[in-house]
């Protein structure tokens, strides 16, 4: 461009100190702003995330948002729950060198903790815990168990679609120049750092984070989830009682209980030798099953038929069990070592958190007295870490869901009676004693749906009138499959009383149904908590069949099964077996249940026979004293 007397327009200004605006054109890119602004807008960006953060923890976690401490101590109840999310946050940033989608991506985690935190919640009753994630570790069987619990409609694929391609766009942040060259590795590594030592429990987290001052207590989980915050929650669980053995045992604690149960114990121990002849046992852990005329309106006899009519021929009752709607592995733990779940010290999931699995149980005993060992499950060996688990603890063989025709599903897991066909098919009338520990799948939760059952037999099972439409539902898909679990017993019990060789049969429920609205509706007949109802339990001597009633704990059932099979030269089952018939034992007083925890930890740690010989040898000397 030229003026009239033709010098160009540019040089003109430049000559004269005038810079003129540059030509905006369509299309084009601004310019970048000065760096020290750049540099402080992406800092206000990186902190209006982390307060981003925070905000959501404080909303979405129930027990900070119906927390009433005062203000102080609320805001750092809060931080130290954001504190783990935060340093995450920050090790993104440093691996991304971006500020939203580190941002996005924590956001993402901490709405799925939540969650599957309040379905858990919802459907048993307990939190989140670490072990939890442990059955990631075989993410295949774990994600076809949990999808039962997750149900997509149009607007959750959709609201799922719009986070994957909002996760994608995030992807085309500019990188922040705050963090160029040598900063974002040393954020990573110094928030890598961080979170490692914040799992860990090292110093100083294990004093900022106080148990004691948080009030968290791992035997109340539900509630100390909602006094402390999931996170803190999740962070103490692990440093308190996370991977690692059994607590030591309290051995003043063991010879007091031993003293004050005396002759009969004493006698127990010294019944002599097992019997000649053993016979074959197969033990069977019912999913879900308990008795539905427990609930008001459900008048008794109505279901459980098999059940009721086997009651007149074996020994049978009430069972409480350690844990609720869930958990099965807990009441496998206590069937299997005969220690209650308490002596482990907090944990909750034995087979997962326990370093060990070798410890004594009934299949190693019963394998050093002669007997073949199967276990029997119609789900993924993998899950609750059994296929690792069930070798250690003296199975020589475990048939899982691999083994099993998968057209023989009802609903949506493998029926009872496939697991039934598979037990009698294992018996063999010849050569040693067998032992069967067979684990049912097909009453497993959720209930609240159930595809493929037989209408019309839904459309015929009595209802009571005080439910609604979606109580009917829970109520209908359970009764339905509990009926089968029912039939699959009395075909059970009759194979084997039709065998030559004498068979002990044990039936027991592992945990009631996850049937919240039903519970909520209806309520029990003897007035207590869902929490505090029993199982049916039932042990059938084919060569010996009379009834008997005697209601008992999960941990003391292996003691009456090895007392009914003539096993007699173990001392710790014969203990047990001692105390499940003492009218004046009671598991829930306090002094027995120290002495019992004690005696429970030296067992498992293989420290319990020079105990009990002292305590033998001490009674033995008192009698001689007194006499």
């Amino acid at each position: 461009m030229a003026r009239e007397d033709g010098e160009p327009f540019m040089h003109g200004c430049h000559r004269r100190g005038i810079v003129p605006r540059p030509m905006k054109t369509p299309g084009m890119i601004p310019p970048d702003p000065p760096p020290g602004r750049r540099l402080l807008r992406e800092a206000l960006a990186l902190l209006a995330c982390g307060v981003l953060i925070v905000l959501a923890i404080a909303r979405l976690d129930p027990g900070l948002a119906a927390a009433t401490l005062p203000r102080e101590g609320l805001l750092g109840l809060v931080l130290l729950n954001a504190l783990p999310a935060l340093c995450l946050y920050a090790l993104l940033v440093g691996l991304l060198r971006r500020a939203l989608l580190p941002a996005w991506l924590v956001l993402l985690v901490l709405g799925g903790l939540f969650a599957a935190n309040a379905r858990k919640l919802a459907m048993l009753e307990t939190p989140v815990l670490p072990a939890d994630f442990r059955l990631f570790a075989e993410p295949g069987p774990a994600v076809a168990l949990l999808a039962q619990y997750i149900h997509m409609d149009l607007l959750h694929w959709l609201a799922l679609i719009g986070a994957a391609a909002f996760t994608v766009l995030l992807f085309l942040e500019r990188r922040l120049a705050l963090l160029a060259r040598w900063r974002a590795p040393i954020v990573a590594v110094l928030a890598a750092g961080l979170l490692a030592t914040l799992v860990a429990g090292s110093w100083p987290w294990n004093r900022l984070y106080n148990a004691h001052a948080l009030g968290f207590q791992p035997w109340t989980l539900s509630q100390s989830s909602l006094r402390t915050g999931l996170v803190n929650s999740l962070l103490l669980y692990n440093w308190q009682v996370g991977t690692g053995d059994v607590p030591s045992g309290d051995r003043a604690a063991a010879l007091a209980f031993l003293h004050r149960h005396g002759a009969d114990l004493r006698a127990a121990l010294d019944a002599g030798a097992d019997a000649a002849t053993l016979p074959d046992i197969v033990v069977v852990q019912s999913e879900s099953l308990f008795d539905p005329a427990r609930v008001n309106g459900v008048p008794e006899g109505r279901f459980l038929r098999q059940l009721d009519r086997l009651r007149k021929i074996a020994t049978s009752g009430d069972m409480q069990v350690p844990t609720f709607v869930g958990g099965t592995i807990r009441t496998e733990f206590e069937v299997l070592t005969g220690a209650p779940l308490a002596s482990l010290g907090g944990l909750q999931y034995p087979w997962l958190e326990l370093a060990r699995s070798d410890y004594p149980n009934l299949a190693r005993l019963l394998g050093e007295r002669g007997y073949t060992r199967t276990a029997i499950h119609p789900n993924a060996a993998a899950f609750w870490n059994r296929a690792r688990t069930y070798p250690a603890l003296g199975f020589e063989h475990f048939i899982d869901s691999s083994e099993f025709d998968q057209n023989r599903i009802v609903g949506l897991f493998l029926s009872d009676e496939a697991m039934t066909d598979r037990i009698l098919e294992e018996l063999v009338d010849e050569g040693p004693p067998q032992f069967l520990f067979a684990i049912s799948m097909e009453n497993h939760g959720p209930f609240d749906w159930r595809p493929n059952l037989d209408p019309e037999r839904l459309a015929a099972l009595p209802m009571p009138e005080k439910l609604d439409a979606g109580g009917r539902l829970w109520f209908g898909n359970y009764l339905y499959l509990l009926h089968d679990a029912d039939h699959e017993l009395g075909r059970l019990a009759g194979a084997l009383r039709q065998r030559k060789r004498r068979s002990l049969l044990l039936f027991y429920g592992d945990h009631l149904p996850g049937l919240a609205p039903v519970y909520f509706q209806l309520g029990f007949k003897d007035g207590r908590d869902a929490r505090e109802q029993p199982v049916p339990w039932l042990l059938l001597d084919t060569a010996n069949p009379h009834p008997a009633r005697l209601d008992t704990t999960s941990w003391l059932l292996p003691g009456l099964l090895l007392q009914a099979a003539g096993v007699h030269d173990d001392a710790w089952f014969s203990l047990l077996a001692t105390l499940a018939r003492d009218p004046e034992f009671d598991p829930d007083d306090a002094d027995a249940r120290s002495g019992i925890e004690a005696l429970a930890r030296l067992q498992l740690h293989g420290e319990l026979a020079p105990v009990l010989e002292e305590a033998m040898a001490s009674g033995r000397q008192d009698n001689g004293a007194g006499s």
